[in-house]
């Protein structure tokens, strides 16, 4: 069996001999924990042709939250002697009758198995999970969840009904402290804490002639009905670079569907119907920034699923699409000369779709901001200032860390945003041409 320093955590086990290797029992055992202990093994392909397949780190996850102990012993009890046959038969009928008033609590909701989970909570490493009364329903601990989990997960947990079957699933946003053994994913448990699925945000990528290795955490998550069928939108920023994926996948299966990729951290999201078709687009607010440079704020709209709106980029444009397109609209906006100097970041910290325009905030040094307003192409209807904009430009020019003061020319020219095919590389120097300042 398998233990917590073993190397080969994150091979991938192809066969059922390999998989009872790792168990440390038979084939014929490992496959009965599958069918009544939730053993996770996964398959691709169909009927007798499809490849079957674990992770390593899976199973011994799985171990370790006791999944052997679900089980009855493989072996059958040798059958009792004759003079003991009617004790057993007493015990049984009892056993039969405790079955079925298990059944009925079961139904009731006042056993701890079928409690409907409705509150959760993160307690150190371990997932809580209580009904709305807040008697426990389950718990799950995993391995330690990295230090900034708490500020840069947004969405860790989402309890609904994604199967459509009466019952509320739980969807954990699992980020671990150490990635280079343990992947950050997206777990699907069910309402007896089973897991149903898990899926192993980002991959190895190449965008130009840069190689990212597929460190990502789950940012954002979004379940949403495409043709009437359920499906879920995960947002996962790199961890250290900056491609984001934004993938689209089955909401009963957790089967990738489709993924975009953005050249820059997305911080705002928001789902909502722009073209008034029946279906909810996907907007998002973004910094824009691979490679050298604080880049720009971002604001782009993806049709679902993504591939509704593909369409090729013209071959003589001087912005090509970065990590690969696939924008319903897409904009950049200004970075503004007061952040740069004070090294703000330019990106979204605020985006609300109202019934005919785009709210999108944009921080300023010492608490300020700029506010626009974008229609649905993502074209500027409307912005302001904080009031300390001025007064702050105005000192850093008197403290020489700004080369000019500042004008009516300036101000207009940081309300634009500018529309753009795809999105582009926005450290760009070819950028400058469309704000004056």
């Amino acid at each position: 069996m398998a233990t917590s320093g073993d190397v080969s955590k994150g091979k991938t086990l192809s066969s059922w001999k390999e998989i009872a290797a790792r168990l440390g029992v038979t084939v014929r055992t490992a496959q009965r924990w599958e069918q009544i202990a939730g053993l996770p093994v996964h398959r691709q392909g169909a009927g007798r042709i499809g490849r079957i397949y674990a992770h390593a780190d899976e199973i011994d996850r799985w171990l370790a939250e006791g999944g052997p102990a679900r089980c009855e012993p493989e072996e059958s009890a040798p059958s009792p002697a004759p003079a003991r046959r009617s004790l057993y038969l007493v015990v049984g009928a009892a056993a039969l009758l405790a079955a079925a008033a298990g059944i009925l609590a079961w139904v009731g909701g006042w056993i701890p198995g079928s409690r409907v989970p409705a509150i959760w909570s993160v307690e150190s490493s371990r997932l809580v999970i209580r009904d709305s009364q807040g008697r426990l329903c389950w718990q799950k601990q995993f391995p330690h969840l990295n230090r900034n989990y708490e500020g840069e997960v947004r969405d860790k947990v989402l309890i609904e009904d994604i199967d459509g079957d009466g019952r509320p699933e739980v969807l954990f946003n699992f980020f671990p402290d150490d990635m280079s053994h343990s992947a950050s994913s997206l777990m699907c448990f069910g309402a007896d804490g089973r897991l149903r699925w898990e899926y192993r945000y980002g991959m190895p990528k190449t965008f130009g002639n840069r190689y990212f290795e597929p460190t990502y955490r789950g940012v954002f998550l979004r379940p949403v009905r495409i043709g009437g069928k359920l499906h879920l939108l995960a947002v996962s920023n790199h961890y250290v670079w900056y491609p984001t994926q934004v993938s689209l996948l089955s909401a009963t299966t957790g089967r990738l569907v489709e993924q975009y990729w953005h050249p820059g951290a997305i911080y705002e999201c928001a789902l909502a119907d722009l073209d008034h078709d029946g279906e909810a687009e996907f907007v998002f607010g973004a910094i824009n920034n691979p490679g050298e440079g604080p880049g720009h704020p971002a604001v782009g709209v993806l049709k679902l699923p993504f591939s509704r709106a593909a369409k090729p980029a013209a071959p003589d444009t001087a912005f090509p699409p970065l990590t690969g397109g696939g924008e319903a609209a897409y904009a950049l906006l200004p970075a503004a000369d007061v952040s740069q100097v004070l090294s703000v970041l330019p990106t979204v910290v605020g985006l609300r779709v109202d019934p005919d325009r785009i709210f999108v905030k944009i921080p300023l040094p010492e608490n300020g901001a700029i506010i626009y307003y974008l229609d649905f192409r993502l074209n500027t209807v409307e912005y302001r200032f904080s009031d300390n904009f001025a007064p702050l430009h105005e000192r850093l020019y008197r403290q020489h860390l700004l080369d000019h003061p500042l004008s009516p020319a300036e101000t207009a020219s940081l309300g634009k945003a500018v529309p753009f095919d795809a999105a582009p590389d926005g450290n760009s120097a070819l950028l400058k041409r469309f704000w004056k300042y």
